[in-house]
């Protein structure tokens, strides 16, 4: 039995994120740091909002990519990545899935919302709030599992855009996952 973390793209590349949004030059180090202490083979998923909007797009909320249109391209993305995750259930292997808790995309617990936002954020007042729920991605994937008959992987996300964010907060709950 193997170990597999599916992964947010942007954890194993820092700069596939909005323009802006990279907290690190490359990649995410506390989390892939763990993964290999740990002995998991890492999987990366891809990216919905670069292969739909391109490296030079704004950051934005749930509400503006929840549209049929990006809910066909997250469902064609997150089939590829359940047929993936599929040969590893049917080998008995240990799957997690570690996202992206503020993105409309990966929000594995938590994304974010704004009811007023229509374009780009730098317009006007910032109202936009973390809230539970998932991203649009994490959302098609886990529909798609549902249809396949595969279970939900243990999940998590990772919140380094949270105000006050606690590394060893998250650290405790990456264990936790992994454990």
């Amino acid at each position: 039995m193997a170990r597999v973390a599916f992964i947010a793209h942007c954890l194993l590349n820092q700069n596939a994120k909005v323009e802006g949004g990279a907290l690190r030059p490359a990649v995410w180090e506390p989390v892939l740091d763990l993964l290999q202490e740990r002995g998991y083979a890492i999987r990366q998923m891809p990216c919905p909002e670069l292969a739909f909007a391109g490296a030079r797009r704004f950051w934005g909320v749930r509400e503006q990519f929840d549209t049929p249109l990006y809910r066909r391209h997250c469902r064609r993305l997150a089939s590829l990545v359940a047929a993936v995750m599929a040969q590893h259930v049917a080998a008995d292997d240990d799957v997690v899935l570690i996202g992206i808790d503020s993105s409309p995309t990966m929000g594995v617990e938590f994304t974010c919302s704004s009811p007023t936002w229509s374009g780009k954020p730098d317009v006007g007042e910032d109202d936009s709030a973390l809230v539970e729920g998932r991203g649009i991605f994490v959302e098609e994937l886990e529909a798609v599992l549902a249809e396949r008959g595969l279970p939900l992987p243990r999940r998590t996300g990772i919140r380094h855009w949270f105000p006050g964010y606690d590394p060893q907060e998250e650290r405790r709950r990456l264990e936790a996952l992994l454990a």
